[in-house]
């Protein structure tokens, strides 16, 4: 099979995103529209699109930081939300993705003044406009480590729009920087309280820091689902236990390498974690600052790691499996159970 071939392959094959932040979703174009229409600077954007899409290819992670909170700054009114989530559908949609499951940070958008309802409006109109093209989303509202004081916020938040609307809520996400003078204490509640309302436990653990990362946000946070999690690789008894217990890993080996938490594809754990049962699906974290969407992180995991298409379309399937989705759809989605449904193990 050549190489259009096999990406049509990919593509053809219905599938879930189930690690995508909405700020790092959006492509140069689009910024430079956004920000011209609030008096936005973007990094590189003296250059035109060109200039803002080599901003794009940063050196170094407080680069990555610089583009990710410019783009945040982007995302002022309903339509603003709206247009970026739209925009991905339209790619996730090409890419034969039929659920995502898009991560926001809504307390970084308060706390410089856009008003609650400004955000909730914007994030439905942007489902609505999705589920017209054929992509379902759904939203996980993340808290960011350090700042505990928005993690009660932020679960009103999530609560407050599954009232609106159940579906477009997946779960609570926990991201930012992994440090031992992060701690999980006060968070740690406010996850009680998201599971105990039917939300899931989506964190993230396990990129920058070790195996402790990714324990404690099973045992303290009831995460079924991480964001990342391959540093897992470095305690065998930890990698056991998430094969054991089902734990779902998001694993964006593009992110990984291009943020330095592995030097290259040919070092990534994922074939590891795989071969030893753990549950992965594969995900692309900030699509377009990485210049990579869902079917090229497949494409890539197939070339580096030598899957065939029977490996490729088990994760695709699995990665439904691992959706926060009702069992009707799902089944819809999956269709008959054979011999291609199983374990990508």
């Amino acid at each position: 099979m050549d190489d259009d071939d096999l990406r049509s392959f990919v593509t053809a094959l219905p599938k879930a995103e189930l690690h995508v932040h909405l700020e790092g979703s959006i492509d140069a174009a689009l910024a430079l529209r956004l920000a011209a229409r609030h008096g936005v600077r973007l990094p590189g954007d003296e250059g035109g699109i060109e200039g803002v899409r080599a901003a794009y290819r940063f050196a170094d992670f407080a680069a990555f930081i610089r583009v990710y909170l410019a783009l945040s700054r982007c995302l002022q009114t309903p339509e603003d939300l709206c247009e970026a989530v739209a925009s991905l559908a339209l790619r996730l949609r090409d890419g034969g993705v039929v659920h995502a499951e898009v991560t926001f940070t809504p307390m970084t958008h308060a706390a410089r003044g856009v008003p609650l309802e400004v955000m909730r409006e914007g994030l439905l109109a942007g489902r609505a406009a999705a589920a017209a093209i054929g992509v379902s989303i759904a939203y996980v509202f993340d808290i960011v480590r350090g700042f505990d004081d928005q993690a009660a916020p932020t679960l009103a938040f999530a609560l407050a729009l599954a009232e609106r609307e159940r579906a477009a809520v997946a779960g609570l996400g926990l991201a930012g920087p992994e440090a031992p003078d992060h701690p999980l204490d006060a968070v740690v509640p406010v996850f009680e309280r998201a599971r105990a309302a039917g939300l899931a436990a989506l964190p993230h653990a396990g990129e920058f820091l070790g195996p402790a990362s990714v324990r404690a946000a099973i045992d303290r946070l009831g995460a079924t689902r991480i964001g990342h999690g391959v540093r897992a690789i470095e305690d065998a008894a930890l990698v056991r236990e998430l094969a054991d217990r089902g734990v779902v890993l998001e694993v964006c080996p593009s992110s990984n390498v291009a943020l330095g938490v592995h030097a290259d594809l040919a070092s990534h754990p994922l074939p590891a974690l795989l071969d030893a049962g753990v549950a992965a699906v594969l995900a692309t974290d900030d699509p377009a600052l990485f210049g990579v969407e869902l079917v090229d992180e497949y494409l890539r995991c197939a070339a580096a790691f030598g899957w065939d298409r029977a490996t490729i379309e088990r994760l695709t399937r699995r990665s439904l499996d691992a959706a926060v989705i009702d069992a009707d759809t799902r089944a819809a989605w999956l269709g008959p159970r054979d011999g291609a449904g199983g374990d990508p193990n």
